[in-house]
């Protein structure tokens, strides 16, 4: 029975997820004046100057679910629908090389770029919803989670993104173990 309510759950959140991008105009809107970001999150760079170029691998850190490692090495950030007004970007974590694919989101959460994690994020770095794929699962398809993960030294400066995604130690993932601690840099959207 928990199987099939996580299955019908993940087809819920695919279906909603799988909406036609916002139009440009929308997307590309300023958040309010009055929204404020978090203590703890730094608020992104959105200076026009040019920031120093992001060295070193695209991403790096831990990604496991019940002590089982998934090696991402490829991060890509498209942007994505408006979340309460405010405009989201899709942060694509994957394992295998998302060669260049618009829907790499969509994609990865079917398994097509192997073990997988796509954060929404909002312009002050608050992650507002994760979509989790791990071999590990113990459900075929993606799981969405929302509250667990946080991130810190969030930027987006010089055409560039970038942060640190963590759970901040293991976390409980419907009776597994999920720890993430990635750092990542990557062609801002």
């Amino acid at each position: 029975m928990r199987r099939l309510v996580l299955c019908l759950a993940g087809l819920a959140m695919v279906t909603a997820c799988s909406k036609p991008p916002a139009p440009a105009a929308q997307a590309n809107a300023a958040p309010p004046a009055s929204a404020a970001a978090p203590a703890n999150v730094a608020a992104p760079a959105v200076a026009a100057s040019a920031a120093p170029a992001a060295t070193g691998a695209p991403v790096t850190g831990t990604y496991t679910l019940d002590g089982k490692p998934a090696a991402l090495t490829q991060v890509t950030a498209y942007k994505d629908d408006p979340f309460n007004g405010q405009p989201v970007i899709a942060i694509v974590f994957t394992e295998k090389d998302q060669g260049g694919d618009p829907q790499a989101a969509e994609d990865a959460l079917m398994g097509n770029f192997g073990d997988a994690l796509v954060a929404k994020v909002e312009p002050d770095g608050t992650v507002i919803g994760v979509d989790v794929k791990h071999t590990a699962l113990h459900t075929p398809i993606s799981v969405s989670i929302s509250g667990v993960l946080t991130m810190s030294d969030y930027k987006v400066a010089g055409g560039v993104i970038s942060g640190h995604l963590t759970s901040n130690g293991p976390a409980d993932l419907f009776d597994q173990k999920l720890v993430v601690d990635l750092t990542f840099h990557a062609k801002a959207p």
